[in-house]
Order: structure tokens, then C-alpha cells, then sequence
């Protein structure tokens, strides 16, 4: 059986470069992985995709076919990638069992918000695999408390958006300063730090709503793992990976696993 992971998250989270650091440590434990490309409209990656989209629908021939502006094409791009789903879907077929990493388009809301990126994850997410979302966001955008919650709530709509199991990775941590790191860590592990931090610094608005928005965020974090990385430094890819496992086996280690 095969365990597809949705790679998500805002321009600039991180995604390609997860996709590259993820798939090396899994090949440094010697567990089978693949790697999916999504996004038409990238140039470059850090690594070299076993199943690659613009093969079939590439940004630089949609803007000279259509005429269209850029947003207009990658708009086009994305929603043409549904057109080639059973080459996609073949090509992952033709991978090993183990996981399959796929790596979706950068600009988050034409995956997510569109119909077009609940018809790829539907269609691919047949009943012979399991599938699984790795949500990425930048935590140097969650030094605050109140920052830190609203990027917990794009979370919960990928969650409710795609109804998958969903791994929430803070990435850049490596560029955070120590106080920020154990402050973020702080809040994950003792949300009730996390709500008082809000009622000490209140907004223009109610208290008590603060409150209960807080609350509402610590209730998904009960059934939402999350975990601090980087993917430049390769940090905590082993914590991904023990969450991802949970999905793909019950908590069973990957049998070809060797060294983690």
C-alpha cells in the first residue's frame, strides 16, 4: 500500500523544500519514497520529481496558447491539471509501495479553495492507498500569540476542507531565536499559556470572544498533531515521520525501516 502525503501551505512555507528534505531522510532510513510534482507553474526544484505535471500542462505554454496574465494562467494551469489526472494517477502506480510525497502548488488558495484541488486529492486518494495532508506554515509568522492562532485556523480549514489526516509543521524554526522557539513550544504543549498570553493583551474587541476563539483553536490542537521543523536543517523529520507512520501503519514501523 502506498501513503500519499498532500504537501500544503502559503507561498513561501517551505513546501519544495520539505518535499526534497523529507524524501532524503526517508531515504536515509532506507524506507521506499516517491515524489510528485502539482505545481505547473514552478521552475525550479530542489529535487527531481518521479511523477512531474508539467509534463502534461506547463505555465510557460498556457500563457503563450491563451494569452492570459499570470494569475489568470496559473488559475488555468491548476484547473487544466485535472485533465491529466489518470497519467498523474499512473505514474504513482508505476512507484514503489511506501510513501509518496506530493508537492502542491504554491499558491495555496487555487489547490485548496478551488474545486479544482478537491477533484486531484478525490480522484488520487483511491482505495488501495491511504492519504494523509502535511500542513506547512512559517513560523516566523507565529511569534505572536495572535498571529500564531489565525495561522492554527488556515490549518483547520485545509483539515476541513480535505477531511484528511492532517500533521501541522511549523517550518523555519531555525531562524527563530531561542526565546521565540520555547515560547511557540510553550504554547503548543501548555495551550492554557497560549489563552492567558491572549487575555493579557487584548484587542479591540471582547475579552471572553478571545477567549473562545482560543478555545475553539486548543480543541483542534487535541486532534491535530503539531510539530516544530525545519526542513533547511532537516530538524524533527523523525517527529513527521513517527505522526505520518500512525496514519500509514497504526504505529507500526515501516518494515523496511533500518535505522530510525
Amino acid at each position: 500500500m502506498r501513503m500519499l502525503v498532500f504537501i500544503i501551505g502559503p507561498a513561501g512555507s517551505g513546501k519544495s523544500t520539505f518535499t526534497a528534505s523529507f524524501r532524503d531522510w526517508l531515504q536515509s532510513q532506507e524506507a521506499p519514497v516517491s515524489t510528485v510534482n502539482l505545481d505547473p507553474a514552478v521552475e525550479n526544484l530542489e529535487y527531481v520529481p518521479d511523477v512531474d505535471i508539467r509534463e502534461h500542462v506547463f505555465i510557460r505554454d498556457v500563457l503563450e496558447e491563451y494569452g492570459l496574465g499570470p494569475n489568470g494562467a496559473i488559475i488555468a494551469a491548476v484547473d487544466m491539471s485535472i485533465e491529466h489526472l489518470p497519467s498523474i494517477d499512473k505514474g504513482i502506480d508505476s512507484t514503489p509501495e511506501g510513501y509518496v510525497l506530493l508537492d502542491t502548488p504554491g499558491q495555496m488558495e487555487l489547490f485548496m479553495f478551488r474545486q479544482s484541488g478537491g477533484i486531484i486529492v478525490s480522484s488520487l486518494c483511491k482505495s488501495d492507498r491511504k492519504c494523509a495532508t502535511a500542513f506547512l506554515l512559517d513560523a516566523t509568522l507565529s511569534t505572536d500569540p495572535y498571529s500564531f492562532v489565525s495561522q492554527i485556523f488556515l490549518a483547520a480549514s485545509v483539515f476541513y476542507r480535505l477531511k484528511l489526516p492532517l500533521t501541522i509543521l511549523l517550518n523555519k524554526i531555525d531562524v527563530l531565536s531561542e526565546a521565540e522557539r520555547e515560547r511557540i513550544s510553550a504554547w503548543i504543549s501548555s495551550p492554557e499559556i497560549l489563552e492567558n498570553e491572549i487575555a493579557r493583551f487584548p484587542r479591540d474587541y471582547d475579552v471572553q470572544f478571545s477567549r473562545s476563539v482560543v478555545r475553539l483553536v486548543l480543541d483542534f490542537l487535541d486532534l491535530v498533531p503539531i510539530v516544530m521543523v525545519s526542513a533547511k536543517r532537516s530538524q524533527n523529520l523523525d517527529a513527521v515521520y513517527f505522526y505520518l507512520q500512525q496514519i500509514y501503519r497504526g504505529g507500526e514501523d515501516f518494515e523496511y525501516t533500518t535505522k530510525d
